[in-house]
Order: C-alpha cells, then structure tokens, then sequence
C-alpha cells in the first residue's frame, strides 16, 4: 500500500469519527439541562368580561292553577237504603245554585243549601240545635216561612222543609199510612185519658174541699211539674253540648295523635337514611327539621290531651250539676203532690184527689205518647238528602257518575268561579313574601304566561297544601287563563329584589378575599400583566354578583380573572355573550331539581309545590 492510499484511509477514519461525536454529543444532556427543559410553563390565564347588565332576584315556585274552593260531593244514598243514580240533574260548567238539587239517587233529590256545618243527622221535629238554625235560616233565604228561626224543628220549620221539596219537584218524606195510624191510636188514648180526669175532678168538685184550695193545690202541683219539665229540657241541653265539646276536643287529639304518628315515621325512615319527602340521604339540617317537626307534633298531642281532659272534666261537672238540679225539681214535685194528697186527705177528699192525680198521670203520659208518634212521623229532612256548602253559587267542574251508576266517592266536583295557585315556600323564603306582592307564571309546554298576585301567605307552616315545615301559599291570576291553562302546573316567579338599571357584573368565581377581609378582583390588563381592584359587592343573582371598584379603574369589557388553565392551554373564555341576553336577568332554576335554594342576598331561590304533579325549580 503506497502513502497517498494510506493517507486516504486515516483521512476517511477521522471524519467517520468526528461525525459520530458530534451525534453522540446531540443526544446526551446533563441534569440541569434535563430539568430546564421538563419544567412546566406557567399556567395562563382564564378570563371573561366584565359586563354590564340588570340583576334581580326571584323565589320561584311550581303551583296547579285550579278553581277556587274546589269541593268533591259524595252521597250516601237514598233513605230507603238504595243507591243508584237515576237522574242527572246538572252537567259540567252550570251553576250550582242555593236550592238546587244536585243530583238524584234512587228517586230521591240532593238538595244543597247555603251553611258552614256540614250535615251529620237528619233533621226530625222537635230536634234542636245549630244545624236546624242553619236549616231555618237557609229557608228563610229561599222565601219560606220556617217561623221563628230558633234552633227548634217544629211545625212552621216542617212547613217550611214541605214548601221547599215540592217546588224541586218532588213530595217530602211524609208519614205512612202505618204511621198516620199509630198517631190516631195516640190521639185516642189521650181522649179517654182526659174523660177521665174530668170525671175525677168533678168528684172533687163534690167534696168538703173549697174551690179556691184545690185550685191553688193544682197551680202548686202544676208549677212543680214546669219546672221539673224545664229542668229535664235545660239538662238534656246542656249534657248534649258538653258532649258535642267532648267529641271536639276527642277528634283534634285524634289528629295530635296522627300527627304524631306521622312525623316519628317520617323522621325514622330519614334516620335510616332515606329522606322521605327527596329519596336521597337527609342532611343534618333536614334530620334537625324532622326531629322538630316531631317535637312540634308530641306538644300539639300534649295540649290535644290537655284539652280533652279538661272537656271530658267539664262535661262530668255539667253532668253533676244538671242531674242534682233536676233531682231537686223531681223533689219538689213530689212534695206538691203529697201536700196536695195530705191536705185533700184531711178535707175527706182524699179519695177523690187520689183518683184525679192518677187520672191527670195518665193524661200526662198519653200526651207525651202523642208528643212522640207526632215526632216520629212529621216531616223530616234525611241526612242522605241535604247537603250544605259553604258558599253559593259554584261552578260545576265535572260530573263523575252517569244514569245505572252505583256512586263511589265523588260523584261531582264543584269549585268556586275564582282561579287560584297553591304552593309552598320555605322557611327562609317566607318573610321576603308579602301579600300582594307580583308574581309571573308560566307554563312553557303551554306557551302561557300570566301575571299573578299573591294573595295568601300563612304565619304558621303545615296545613292541607304545605308539609310541616313549609308556609303554604295562594296566588290568584291578574289576566284570565286560556282553557288549556286550567288544572296545570306552573313555575311561577315571584321578585324580591332588583338593581336599579344596569350595573356592573362578573362571575362569582372573580371574586377573591384580600388579607384585610375586602372583596377584590384580578383584571388583566395586557398579555400575562394583570391589575388586583379592590371592589364593593352588591346583588348577587344567577351566577352574577354586583361589583363597583374601590380603587382603581374597571369597566365594561375589562378581562377579568377566573381562573388558571392547568393543561398549558390558552384559554380566553367569555362566560355569556353580551349581546344575547336581556339587560333583566333570568332564573336560574334547572327543571327538575328536587332541591331548595333559599334566598340569601338577592340570589334565586327555588321552592317545591305539595301539588302533585310538581316540578321542583332547583
């Protein structure tokens, strides 16, 4: 190998060599130049405007829009005992007037009536009591003479009842001929009871008694007996009112009681982790709730049994009383009459005073026989054919039963001309509502929105239309609901604070807290650069919070700071877009949402309806 060969190959070794160096070279680093090139970037900025727009606050709700005093009528058949629908005398949206008649079962009308008692016997003659006044006044309204309106069912009352059946078309529940007998069979006998006396008075007439001493004999004997008559009529009176108080106070200890009942079930099934009224596991809050409802109701049972021990002591005092009263009237008859024998008996008229007394005991015994069979076949008024309603006319809502029907339950609802919407709040919610405050509701399936008012707000919570903890609540609409809108459920919105005009907003999520406890914001003012603004906040809504700056400058517009992007990404968000929304804010509530947002500072506050077919604003 000559010299210039060699050359040529240590050449080429050498570039070969250096070229592999410098590869090698690229591909190792240090430590340090490993860690520089690892290191994260710091995270940029997530930014939204600051915009400019109105804020306001709402407690919305979900309510069924229905007719006022919407009432469900049942009957409880004929007073034969049949029941079954022979004819229909109303139909759907007719009025529903005093005097009526509703419906007719087995022959026999449903006559409704104006009265706040509903009816709970049947209304004989000589019965007494705030039902036949409200009967007689009800009469009287209708343009019948039921005579005195006293309390008392007697003949003008009967009268009265008679009138009013036929001009509805239809004959009173008079006596049977059986009955017209047993009367006449009565009226005989007081006949020959009162030939008797006359018989036996003239043989006192006859006697060494002078006329003046047997008269004022009989006038003793006769005042007794009043009295004793009064006595027995004044306690019959009193002990059944005693009573009445008695089964009042029994029937609300029997609600205490199933009260009680149903929030320790309500509280040990949330105890065993299901909420009754969400399905889900109670927070301590609502655990509190429950136990207090529970409290609430174990004290209502308490001043419950407090109330029927005092009525149940009461009516054993008025019972005493009214029985030692009588016991001292049937003593001094009985002293009359033996003074009477005594005296008579001296005279040498004994005999024949004896015979009288028993003859006028007789006398007296057929007439209260008669007095009796007169009751038991005058005219009557059945509990199965009056029905009283509080108010007067209703509308006719529907008709449930048809002509053949044997009627279960309802046989038609009736509802007042008024359209109304129940619902509920929350505790927290209840004192930012007021009577007459306005309200929107909407239904949106429907396309339907009214303006409503409220009109009811209750001071305790609990009631048909609220759960224990609840307030119930009663709006009425302003503008008249289209016929689709009736027996729907609404979201209604009621304002409870607003700003005045536009202001400006950012997210909740801008605000920070400085050291010395004051709101502030981060603003940035060029790429990277930002601003810290101490801020004033005010009205907090759906996501928003009024700001006004403190120090410094902001401005619509301004990019205010919501947070750090941690996967390197530039990220410059806008929250809403300014010009696709109102200068009014909106609700926030998502359908749906079983949960309660109360209203703290002017935020959207959600409530749920006890109606049934509730949607719950969250």
């Amino acid at each position: 190998m000559n010299r210039r060969v060699l050359l040529a190959i240590v050449a080429a070794v050498a570039v070969l060599s250096a070229g592999i160096g410098w590869v090698a070279g690229q591909q190792i680093k240090s430590p340090a130049e490993i860690a520089a090139q690892t290191e994260a970037p710091e995270p940029s900025l997530i930014t939204v405007p600051v915009e400019q727009r109105a804020l306001s606050s709402n407690v919305v709700i979900r309510g069924q829009a229905e007719f006022d005093d919407a009432t469900d009528i049942s009957v409880s058949g004929s007073a034969s005992g049949a029941s079954i629908i022979t004819r229909l005398t109303k139909e759907a949206n007719q009025k529903l007037e005093e005097g009526d008649v509703v419906i007719e079962v087995a022959g026999r009308p449903l006559i409704v009536l104006e009265g706040q008692l509903p009816i709970f016997r049947s209304l004989t003659p000589g019965l007494e009591g705030p039902d036949v006044l409200q009967l007689e006044e009800a009469l009287a309204r209708q343009g019948f003479n039921p005579g005195t309106v006293d309390k008392v069912y007697d003949a003008n009352t009967e009268a009265a009842v008679a009138e009013l059946y036929r001009k509805a078309g239809y004959s009173p529940d008079e006596p049977t001929t059986e009955e017209l007998a047993q009367v006449e069979s009565a009226r005989q006998r007081v006949d020959g009871a009162r030939s008797a006396v006359r018989s036996a008075q003239q043989q006192v007439n006859q006697s060494g008694v002078s006329e003046s001493t047997k008269l004022q004999l009989d006038q003793a004997v006769r005042t007794a007996q009043n009295a004793l008559d009064d006595a027995t009529t004044i306690a019959n009176g009193a002990k059944a009112e005693a009573a009445g108080v008695t089964a009042t106070a029994k029937s609300a200890h029997d609600n205490a009681w199933a009260a009680v009942a149903l929030a320790t079930e309500r509280l040990n099934q949330a105890e065993a982790g299901t909420h009754p009224d969400t399905g889900v596991a109670p927070t301590p809050a609502e655990l509190d709730t429950l136990r207090s409802a529970k409290s609430d109701a174990v004290a209502n049972e308490a001043s419950a049994q407090a109330g029927l021990d005092e009525a149940t002591a009461a009516q054993a005092a008025v019972s005493l009383e009214q029985d030692r009263m009588w016991a001292d009237a049937n003593t001094d008859l009985a002293i009359q009459i033996a003074s009477r024998k005594e005296t008579l008996a001296q005279s040498g008229a004994g005999d024949a005073r004896s015979q009288l007394s028993d003859a006028q005991k007789s006398l007296a015994e057929a007439q209260s026989d008669l007095a009796k069979a007169d009751a038991e076949v005058g005219i009557e008024f059945p509990a199965s054919e009056l029905l009283f309603l509080p108010s007067l006319p209703r509308e006719i809502q529907r008709v449930n039963v048809a002509i053949g029907d044997t009627p279960q339950g309802s046989v038609m609802r009736v509802t007042g001309s008024g359209v109304v919407i129940r619902s509920a709040v929350s505790a927290t919610d209840r004192p930012l509502i007021k009577e007459g405050a306005e309200a929107v509701m909407a239904n949106d399936d429907l396309g339907i929105s009214v303006p409503a008012t409220v009109t009811f707000v209750a001071t305790t919570p609990g009631g048909p239309n609220a759960s224990a903890d609840r307030y119930a609540i009663r709006l009425e609409p302003v503008d008249p609901l289209p016929e689709e809108g009736f027996d729907q459920n609404y979201r209604v919105t009621i304002p409870i604070e607003s700003t005045s005009g536009d202001v400006l907003v950012v997210p909740l999520a801008a605000l920070s807290a400085g050291a010395d406890g004051t709101a502030r914001v981060e603003i940035e003012r060029s790429p990277g650069q930002t601003d810290i603004i101490k801020v004033k906040t005010g009205l907090s809504s759906q996501g928003f919070v009024e700001i006004t700056a403190l120090e410094g400058t902001l401005a619509a517009g301004d990019r205010v700071v919501v947070g750090r992007d941690s996967n390197f990404s530039v990220t410059d968000s806008d929250s809403t877009d300014p010009d696709s929304t109102d200068s009014d804010s909106t609700d926030s509530s998502d359908e749906g949402s079983d949960t309660d947002a109360d209203t703290e500072s002017g935020t959207d506050s959600t409530d749920s309806t006890e109606a049934p077919a509730e949607e719950t604003d969250g």
